[in-house]
Protein backbone atom coordinates (compact mmCIF):
# COMPACT_ATOMS: atom_id res chain seq x y z
CA UNK A 1 0.00 0.00 0.00
CA UNK A 2 1.54 3.09 -0.84
CA UNK A 3 2.24 6.56 1.32
CA UNK A 4 0.96 9.88 -0.23
CA UNK A 5 1.23 13.56 1.03
CA UNK A 6 2.93 17.56 0.72
CA UNK A 7 6.19 18.01 2.18
CA UNK A 8 4.29 20.78 3.84
CA UNK A 9 2.54 18.23 6.00
CA UNK A 10 5.31 15.88 6.02
CA UNK A 11 8.66 17.45 5.64
CA UNK A 12 11.27 15.17 3.20
CA UNK A 13 14.08 14.69 5.97
CA UNK A 14 10.89 13.11 8.21
CA UNK A 15 9.94 10.69 5.96
CA UNK A 16 13.83 9.53 5.27
CA UNK A 17 14.30 8.81 9.05
CA UNK A 18 10.20 7.07 9.30
CA UNK A 19 11.53 4.61 6.17
CA UNK A 20 15.40 4.26 7.47
CA UNK A 21 14.24 3.30 11.04
CA UNK A 22 11.10 1.37 10.03
CA UNK A 23 13.59 -0.47 7.51
CA UNK A 24 11.23 -0.34 4.95
CA UNK A 25 11.84 -1.01 1.47
CA UNK A 26 10.80 0.88 -1.73
CA UNK A 27 10.80 3.83 -4.00
CA UNK A 28 10.01 7.63 -2.56
CA UNK A 29 8.72 9.67 -5.74
CA UNK A 30 8.90 13.54 -4.64
CA UNK A 31 7.05 16.28 -7.53
CA UNK A 32 7.63 19.64 -7.14
CA UNK A 33 4.58 21.98 -6.41
CA UNK A 34 3.41 21.86 -9.98
CA UNK A 35 2.94 18.37 -9.85
CA UNK A 36 6.00 17.77 -12.48
CA UNK A 37 8.74 15.03 -11.07
CA UNK A 38 11.21 16.39 -8.95
CA UNK A 39 13.18 13.12 -8.34
CA UNK A 40 13.27 10.25 -5.78
CA UNK A 41 14.91 8.16 -3.27
CA UNK A 42 14.90 4.14 -3.43
CA UNK A 43 15.40 2.00 0.13
CA UNK A 44 15.92 -1.57 0.92
CA UNK A 45 15.32 -2.52 4.06
CA UNK A 46 15.83 1.18 5.45
CA UNK A 47 19.15 1.49 4.13
CA UNK A 48 19.17 4.49 1.08
CA UNK A 49 20.04 2.96 -2.28
CA UNK A 50 19.77 5.38 -4.51
CA UNK A 51 18.76 9.14 -4.96
CA UNK A 52 18.40 11.50 -7.62
CA UNK A 53 17.00 15.01 -8.60
CA UNK A 54 16.77 15.73 -11.75
CA UNK A 55 20.41 15.15 -13.32
CA UNK A 56 21.72 15.08 -10.34
CA UNK A 57 22.62 11.76 -8.00
CA UNK A 58 23.89 10.32 -5.15
CA UNK A 59 24.91 12.64 -2.32
CA UNK A 60 23.65 16.09 -4.76
CA UNK A 61 20.38 14.44 -5.25
CA UNK A 62 19.45 14.06 -1.85
CA UNK A 63 20.85 17.14 -0.84
CA UNK A 64 18.73 18.75 -3.71
CA UNK A 65 15.64 16.91 -2.69
CA UNK A 66 16.12 17.79 0.52
CA UNK A 67 16.16 21.73 -0.37
CA UNK A 68 12.16 20.92 -1.20
CA UNK A 69 10.00 23.31 0.50
CA UNK A 70 6.88 22.59 -1.36
CA UNK A 71 5.55 19.24 -3.35
CA UNK A 72 4.53 16.46 -2.87
CA UNK A 73 5.39 12.70 -2.53
CA UNK A 74 4.20 9.24 -2.87
CA UNK A 75 6.19 6.20 -0.90
CA UNK A 76 5.58 2.65 -2.99
CA UNK A 77 6.50 -0.46 -0.96
CA UNK A 78 6.04 -2.09 -4.25
CA UNK A 79 8.03 -0.20 -6.41
CA UNK A 80 11.46 -2.50 -6.90
CA UNK A 81 14.65 0.27 -5.23
CA UNK A 82 16.93 -1.63 -8.30
CA UNK A 83 20.27 -2.73 -7.49
CA UNK A 84 22.50 0.22 -5.34
CA UNK A 85 25.07 2.21 -7.34
CA UNK A 86 27.27 0.91 -4.50
CA UNK A 87 27.34 0.53 -1.04
CA UNK A 88 24.24 2.01 0.85
CA UNK A 89 24.27 5.69 1.51
CA UNK A 90 24.68 7.17 4.95
CA UNK A 91 21.26 8.52 5.67
CA UNK A 92 22.41 9.58 9.00
CA UNK A 93 25.36 11.99 7.75
CA UNK A 94 23.35 12.92 5.00
CA UNK A 95 20.51 13.63 6.25
CA UNK A 96 23.04 16.14 9.22
CA UNK A 97 24.61 17.59 5.97
CA UNK A 98 21.19 17.81 4.53
CA UNK A 99 20.31 20.28 7.19
CA UNK A 100 23.26 22.43 7.89
CA UNK A 101 22.89 23.13 3.64
CA UNK A 102 19.12 23.89 3.73
CA UNK A 103 20.10 26.74 6.79
CA UNK A 104 23.02 28.24 4.91
CA UNK A 105 21.09 28.09 1.70
CA UNK A 106 18.35 30.86 3.32
CA UNK A 107 21.30 33.05 3.75
CA UNK A 108 23.40 32.63 0.51
CA UNK A 109 20.16 32.66 -1.37
CA UNK A 110 19.47 36.31 0.84
CA UNK A 111 22.90 37.57 -0.19
CA UNK A 112 22.44 35.85 -3.48
CA UNK A 113 19.31 37.10 -4.99
CA UNK A 114 17.77 34.89 -8.09
CA UNK A 115 17.43 38.03 -9.92
CA UNK A 116 20.81 39.78 -9.15
CA UNK A 117 23.30 39.44 -12.30
CA UNK A 118 26.69 38.38 -12.25
CA UNK A 119 29.75 39.93 -14.01
CA UNK A 120 32.83 38.54 -14.66
CA UNK A 121 35.81 40.74 -13.63
CA UNK A 122 39.15 39.43 -12.64
CA UNK A 123 40.99 36.28 -10.83
CA UNK A 124 41.06 32.76 -11.49
CA UNK A 125 38.29 29.91 -9.86
CA UNK A 126 40.13 27.59 -7.23
CA UNK A 127 38.34 24.51 -7.95
CA UNK A 128 35.60 22.48 -10.52
CA UNK A 129 32.91 24.66 -9.40
CA UNK A 130 33.96 27.50 -9.64
CA UNK A 131 35.22 26.67 -12.98
CA UNK A 132 31.77 25.74 -14.80
CA UNK A 133 30.56 28.79 -12.64
CA UNK A 134 32.64 31.31 -14.36
CA UNK A 135 32.68 29.44 -17.72
CA UNK A 136 28.67 30.09 -17.31
CA UNK A 137 29.53 33.94 -17.64
CA UNK A 138 31.94 34.16 -20.98
CA UNK A 139 31.06 36.59 -22.62
CA UNK A 140 28.26 38.26 -21.00
CA UNK A 141 26.50 38.69 -17.10
CA UNK A 142 23.84 36.40 -16.43
CA UNK A 143 20.87 36.18 -13.24
CA UNK A 144 21.75 33.95 -10.49
CA UNK A 145 18.91 32.00 -10.96
CA UNK A 146 20.00 31.07 -14.17
CA UNK A 147 23.55 30.21 -13.28
CA UNK A 148 21.75 27.63 -11.16
CA UNK A 149 19.30 26.52 -13.43
CA UNK A 150 22.35 25.72 -15.67
CA UNK A 151 24.44 23.82 -13.04
CA UNK A 152 21.27 21.75 -11.93
CA UNK A 153 20.29 21.08 -15.54
CA UNK A 154 23.56 19.40 -16.08
CA UNK A 155 23.70 17.77 -13.54
CA UNK A 156 27.00 19.22 -12.38
CA UNK A 157 26.31 21.16 -9.32
CA UNK A 158 23.11 21.52 -6.53
CA UNK A 159 21.74 25.00 -5.36
CA UNK A 160 23.92 24.86 -2.28
CA UNK A 161 27.11 24.33 -4.59
CA UNK A 162 26.74 26.89 -6.73
CA UNK A 163 25.23 29.68 -4.34
CA UNK A 164 28.90 28.84 -2.40
CA UNK A 165 30.75 28.58 -5.13
CA UNK A 166 29.16 32.45 -6.31
CA UNK A 167 29.73 33.94 -3.19
CA UNK A 168 33.27 32.71 -2.68
CA UNK A 169 34.14 34.09 -6.05
CA UNK A 170 32.43 37.16 -5.12
CA UNK A 171 34.60 37.46 -1.66
CA UNK A 172 37.78 37.41 -3.78
CA UNK A 173 36.94 39.98 -6.17
CA UNK A 174 36.16 37.25 -9.13
CA UNK A 175 32.77 38.12 -10.28
CA UNK A 176 30.74 41.01 -9.24
CA UNK A 177 26.54 40.76 -8.10
CA UNK A 178 24.93 43.59 -10.03
CA UNK A 179 21.32 44.05 -8.73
Amino acid sequence: MSFTGTLSELALCDLVEITTLGAKSGVLEVAHADGSPAGRLAFRGGALVSASCGALCGERGFYALLALGEGSFVFDPELDPGEASGSALPTGSLLMEAMRRVDEISHLRDALPASARVTRLIGDAHDAIETTVVGYLQPEQRAVGDIVATALGEGLADEYDVLRALSHLRERGVVQLVT
